[in-house]
């Protein structure tokens, strides 16, 4: 799914749950060669919204430029829906859970809409209206996402009711800059605990001209917990959520703490 009407090879050719009398024309645009392919620049990656999952997997500019990205990937669904889904399709269903959205938010991603050959750019964050809501127009295309290459470390852990192949109960995202033996630069975004994909702002301020050390890490899994909203619903409580994120969120910034001399 590229956009609000056409279909693009991913795992939700309906989003919202909706039936065909629901949209006027259904087109695959999955051929398109304009929405395909990973592309360096001096300062960013653009990634087409048509390009699955698993190539993002294998692609070696992923893995030296959006380490958070790579380490979501394992995580999305299981290796056969990888080679379905495309990340263009993962952000426009607008689920609260998307692993790759997460990702990307911590990325500090941009998001390319195309209607008419009118182009706006979002922060991706700014696409989410809320859980299957997004603020594209009828008919306009998500197109790409561009992604800044910036030097940072990064970790993606998720709560789910199995290790792999299942929806999170909670998910955490972390990229993170180091400006000598302090936080110079720290992006935290969250799955699954608040109606959109959720950016920590609170706590990534907290962290930012911090060492990177226990008790900071400690200090900001209490903090985030107060920035989530999670809901209690099949998959798991709220209260349970909210607690997961803090230890998630420590979790991640201690496996950082403990690579830090290979960030990029």
């Amino acid at each position: 799914m590229a956009g609000a009407n056409s279909a693009s090879a991913g795992v939700t050719a309906r989003p919202n749950g909706g039936r065909p009398g629901q949209s006027e024309v259904w087109v695959d645009i999955s051929g398109l060669k304009e929405l395909r392919g990973i592309k360096e620049t001096k300062i960013s990656l653009m990634i087409g919204a048509g390009v699955k999952i698993a190539e993002l997997e294998v692609s070696p500019l992923v893995r030296r430029w959006l380490p958070v990205l790579s380490a979501a990937i394992p995580h999305f669904a299981s290796p056969s829906l990888r080679n379905m889904a495309t990340i263009g399709g993962n952000a426009a269903n607008a689920s609260p859970c998307a692993d790759a959205v997460c990702a990307l938010c911590a990325e500090k991603a941009q998001v390319w809409l195309e209607f008419k050959g009118k182009k706006r750019k979002l922060s991706l964050p700014a696409l989410f209206k809320g859980p299957k809501k997004t603020v594209l127009r009828k008919d306009e295309l998500i197109i790409a996402f561009e992604v800044p290459k910036w030097k940072h470390s990064g970790a993606y852990l998720k709560l789910g009711p199995r290790s792999y192949f299942g929806i999170s109960k909670a998910a955490v995202a972390v990229a993170l800059e180091m400006d000598g033996e302090k936080v110079g630069s720290v992006c935290i975004a969250m799955a699954s605990v608040a109606p959109v994909p959720l950016l920590a702002v609170k706590t990534a301020n907290y962290l930012c001209g911090r060492m990177l050390n226990q008790e900071n890490a400690r200090t900001a899994a209490a903090l985030v917990k107060t920035e989530v909203s999670p809901i209690t619903d099949v998959r798991s409580e709220a209260g349970y959520r909210r607690e997961m994120c803090g230890v998630l969120l420590e979790r991640a910034l201690n496996s950082i703490a403990s690579g830090v001399s290979g960030i990029n």
